[in-house]
């Protein structure tokens, strides 16, 4: 029974830390703002600061960069983030909680402007203390 005991608890714990380290996704478009159900966090997705990715059809030296600004608003204050879909700081921390870019859609295409109403960017949110 104590054995039995114990691996429901070690178990109990275990799920408790994967759950714990599991990132929310939210996917925003320019403008827009959501709630994190998980961290409490508002993040806005503010705008596109520059876009100098490798446009669709094309070949590139390097794949490029967008640059995105990014609001993020905890219990306590908020703050202004700019966050690189390839180099620099790709996220950031912010009240116990790591925040990052995963992905900015669409892709620039070669001769065509992008809208910047358009823009869709997918953030991962994830708990780094308990």
């Amino acid at each position: 029974m104590k054995i039995l005991t114990a691996t429901l608890m070690i178990l109990l714990v275990m799920g408790m830390t994967v759950f714990a380290r599991t990132p929310e996704t939210l996917v925003l478009k320019a403008g827009q703002q959501k709630r994190s159900k998980v961290s409490g966090l508002t993040v806005k997705f503010v705008s596109v600061i520059e876009d100098s990715r490798c446009p669709v059809g094309t070949n590139c030296v390097w794949a490029g960069n967008a640059k995105v600004k990014v609001l993020i608003t905890g219990t306590q204050a908020s703050k202004t983030f700019e966050f690189n879909t390839t180099v620099g700081p790709k996220g950031d921390i912010w009240e116990g909680w790591s925040i990052t870019i995963d992905s900015l859609t669409p892709e620039p295409h070669a001769g065509k402007p992008t809208d910047p109403r358009r823009y869709q960017a997918t953030f991962n949110i994830v708990r780094l203390t308990r």
